[in-house]
């Protein structure tokens, strides 16, 4: 088993609002399957991380833990809600740095 792999496929399945089921038939599987890999009974091939990835809009490097960074695939967005989107990130990384600053203070 893939350390947190389990767990990422179900945050980002309950995230997406899919249900066991729709995951499973968004892949071609049972829902068995979805259930062993979430409960981490079970790992996914090499094939079905890929997919994982395409469905989820991650990388297959966020899924296997290599990044934990979790990305998003923009390239689908028109121009505006690329440069929105990458204007929300500017945003959350100044806050992320405001925040780290303050809990450094004594």
């Amino acid at each position: 088993m893939i350390y947190g792999l389990y767990e990422k496929i179900k945050n980002l399945r309950v995230h997406s609002g899919m249900s066991q089921v729709q995951l499973a038939e968004r892949l071609g599987i049972t829902k068995s399957a979805v259930n062993a890999w979430e409960s981490g009974t079970n790992s996914p091939s090499l094939s079905y991380i890929i997919r994982l990835a395409q469905v989820f809009g991650v990388s297959t490097d966020y899924l296997l833990g290599v990044n934990e960074r979790l990305t998003v695939d923009i390239t689908n967005l028109d121009e505006l809600q690329k440069q929105a989107v990458t204007l929300m990130i500017k945003l959350f990384e100044r806050d992320n740095e405001a925040i780290a600053d303050k809990n450094k203070a004594p």
